[in-house]
């Protein structure tokens, strides 16, 4: 009986476990964008994709009845974070003022429950568990991509246009297979550094997704993925409690290269973009941003309402669409996205929260000294870099925003729980010291 209840138990184990990897995949959002949009049977900006919308309100039914297992435990770890829960309450609330409230009701309520999802994940598993469960769904997205590829190339590769040639995969667009590949060969890479008995299939992991980043053409991807790389030997120099000397200098020369290649980018732009097939206007970015900076104006404090803006033709954005031909769907821009959807409010808050993770994520490189304790802080900084062009920060049914809420919750729960370990073990020497027998050297004065 105990062993037919141990069995029951990995069974049991084993099934969750897919169960969240299919999750974190479907949260890439595969196969339906991109087949709707070579059907050219687009979804509704206003009513949203029922497809989608299907799957993820049976995933929600399920994740509700994995809480309810641990939902004492569950309730403690998501209010850990007072900031965070401040913030997704700011895009909840927005409603009241939102240009379109039933969207927004709808939209936020998606919002609200994928940080729930996020909770539960640092919930249930610890970090590396979760670097594992993350290498699976994306590793399992590059060989769906492969094989899509290679059945259906019309599909899986960009047939015209400027990205003629580039590869997406199972996705609408190249970029979104570069960032989904990067992030994947980060999680990999660090597996192989922290696991001898995976080693070689961590590195082939990491040589297929590495490979996808490169065949998807993605220059942004291609950037955000070099740039973690290279900073890595900068994030493992935090991890040393001796040469604080050492990681300050390390800090300066990380900042003065970053100022320099940003200065000589700067001054060169027109002649590198050219060489990397841009125009000045970053594929008519700055036109977006100058006529999103122009709405965000009329409406600066509390913005147009978290998913209240782009509706196409049938909301704000429709002033946007006007000018700009290629339609644009949202900012193309992390930071100015929030400002549109939740205002200075909920951008504020972001970025206040933003900055107290990656500080927690440096501080805890010193207490997890195994390979995974560099997951928060790659992470973050990859999080940080792709939210410049794109859009990930406080996004619904998003794999970015879930394993920011997961890995920002078990930095907190980790930290807490050193902290009562170290003031338990104070208490016992306290004890022990109480407790030793007095000698007479004890009773001399000034003892």
């Amino acid at each position: 009986m105990l062993r037919l209840g141990i069995h029951k138990s990995v069974l049991l184990d084993i099934l969750e476990g897919s169960f969240v990897v299919f999750t974190l995949f479907l949260a890439t959002a595969p196969l339906v964008p991109l087949l709707r949009l070579e059907s050219g049977n687009t979804a509704s900006f206003v009513r949203g994709d029922p497809i989608i919308q299907g799957l993820w309100g049976a995933i929600y039914i399920i994740f509700f009845l994995f809480i309810a297992v641990r939902l004492r435990r569950f309730i403690y770890v998501t209010t850990r974070d007072k900031l965070l829960l401040l913030l997704v309450g700011i895009a909840l609330i927005s409603v009241l003022w939102s240009a379109a409230p039933q969207v927004t009701l709808r939209r936020s309520v998606a919002l609200v429950v994928t940080t729930a999802m996020g909770a539960y994940l640092a919930t249930r598993y610890s970090l590396k568990e979760q670097l594992r469960l993350l290498a699976w769904a994306l590793g399992i997205a590059a060989l769906f991509s492969v094989l899509f590829i290679s059945v259906l190339p019309d599909y899986g590769i960009h047939p015209s246009g400027s990205n003629a040639g580039a590869w997406r995969g199972i996705y609408h667009q190249k970029m979104v297979l570069g960032k989904y590949m990067a992030l994947g060969a980060l999680a990999f890479l660090l597996i192989v550094q922290g696991n001898n008995r995976y080693r070689l299939i961590a590195w082939g992991g990491f040589g297929l997704l590495a490979g996808l980043v490169v065949l998807s053409r993605s220059r942004t991807a291609l950037v955000a993925f070099a740039s973690v790389l290279i900073s890595l030997p900068f994030f493992r120099v935090l991890r040393r409690r001796w040469h604080y000397s050492l990681v300050v200098i390390c800090l300066v020369i990380l900042a003065l290269l970053s100022s320099g290649v940003a200065a000589f980018i700067y001054s060169q732009a027109e002649a590198l973009l050219g060489l990397l097939g841009k125009d000045i206007t970053l594929t008519g970015r700055t036109p977006l941003w100058s006529a999103v900076f122009e709405l965000i104006l009329q409406r600066p404090l509390l913005g147009y309402g978290y998913g209240g803006f782009w509706l196409g033709w049938e909301g704000p954005s429709a002033e946007i669409w006007e000018v700009l031909p290629w339609m644009p769907n949202h900012a193309h821009n992390g930071l100015l996205e929030l400002w549109l959807t939740v205002g200075l409010l909920g951008l504020t808050v972001f970025v206040l929260h933003f900055l107290m993770t990656f500080l927690r994520a440096v501080r805890g490189l010193r207490l997890n000294k195994a390979a995974e304790g560099l997951w928060p802080v790659v992470f973050l900084a990859f999080f940080f870099l792709a939210n410049m062009t794109e859009s990930v920060a406080l996004v619904r049914n998003n794999l970015f925003w879930l394993l920011y809420v997961a890995t920002n919750l078990t930095m907190l729960v980790q930290r807490e729980q050193i902290g009562q370990t170290m003031r338990l073990n104070l208490t016992r020497e306290r004890e022990v010291v109480g407790n030793a027998p007095r000698t007479r050297g004890d009773y001399l004065p000034g003892s």
